[in-house]
């Protein structure tokens, strides 16, 4: 639990709370973006000039080899982002894949979700998807 304590610490001293606050980082540097300070949520995490506001949802793979690959959108997200980005992390938080989506062709299908979820396979192949996941994977390892 130290050893747990210490990772805190000098993770907390690079912005980084949690698995989320490491994805919104890492996509704001990989698509030239500026990662929003969340004191009101506003329903999005980054700005970047080519996407303007985007949310950013991940998912880190369990230790047990089950892929589990969906994220889920909350209904006050409704209408609060431009672009969705996605980032799968593998158990070591290694990037297994991320993707951007925009507002227009994720919205419906999660709004269809009983959960308001959405697996990671099914945005990639939703209509103005950009993998990012090559600029993701380049900003985790600076």
């Amino acid at each position: 639990m130290n050893m747990l304590a210490e990772a805190r610490r000098l993770l907390a001293s690079h912005g980084i709370r949690d698995a989320e606050c490491f994805a919104e980082i890492l996509v704001a540097e990989a698509i030239g973006g500026v990662r929003v300070k969340s004191g009101v949520n506003r329903g999005f995490d980054v700005r970047a000039p080519m996407y303007n506001r985007v949310e950013v949802k991940c998912r880190q793979l369990p230790l047990d080899g089950r892929t589990e690959e969906r994220v889920a959108f909350e209904d006050s997200k409704a209408e609060g982002f431009d672009f969705a980005a996605i980032v799968i992390f593998e158990p070591d938080f290694d990037v297994k894949g991320a993707v951007l989506v925009p507002y227009a062709s994720i919205w419906p299908v999660v709004r269809a979700h009983r959960y308001g979820r959405i697996g990671f396979g099914r945005a990639q192949r939703l209509e103005g998807s950009v993998d990012i996941t090559t600029e993701v994977r380049d900003a985790a390892a600076r």
